[in-house]
């Protein structure tokens, strides 16, 4: 059976690209494009692992929605892996994230910066979901 993997990430190009990746690799792969798609999809399946981006809507919803399922029972042993280019951007310079210094408020289990190459992402999801 294929791992499931949900991506919680607002920019449709990134998403297709690494949906084709992950489905590449064995990855059965479903999307949410905000929060509140993510909390849709988690109370529909629950993945194996959570590709979560940082700036959505607003430049903190992915560490706001990390903290909400790494609270919730449910879905606090889901990892989740933060793939985000909120260090590199321009307006977010006062919002840079480290996980080495940031792990009590950053709620993920593995960090990557966009771009990613393709066996990084490969390889940092089968760590995470330990296959």
């Amino acid at each position: 059976m294929a791992k499931r993997v949900l991506m919680v990430d607002d920019d449709p190009e990134f998403v297709e690209t690494t949906k084709i990746i992950l489905e590449s690799g064995g990855y059965e792969t479903r999307t949410a494009a905000n929060d509140k798609e993510a909390l849709v999809q988690l109370e529909k399946e629950k993945p194996d692992i959570i590709l979560l981006d940082v700036m959505m809507k607003t430049i903190g919803d992915g560490v706001w929605l990390g903290q909400r399922i790494k609270g919730d029972e449910r879905y606090g042993d889901i990892p989740i892996l933060m793939i985000t280019a909120v260090n590199k951007e321009s307006g977010a310079r006062s919002f840079h994230l480290d996980p080495s210094a940031d792990g009590d408020y950053l709620p993920v289990d593995g960090f990557l910066e966009k771009p990613v190459e393709p066996e990084v992402l490969l390889r940092e999801v089968a760590r995470l979901i330990k296959q």
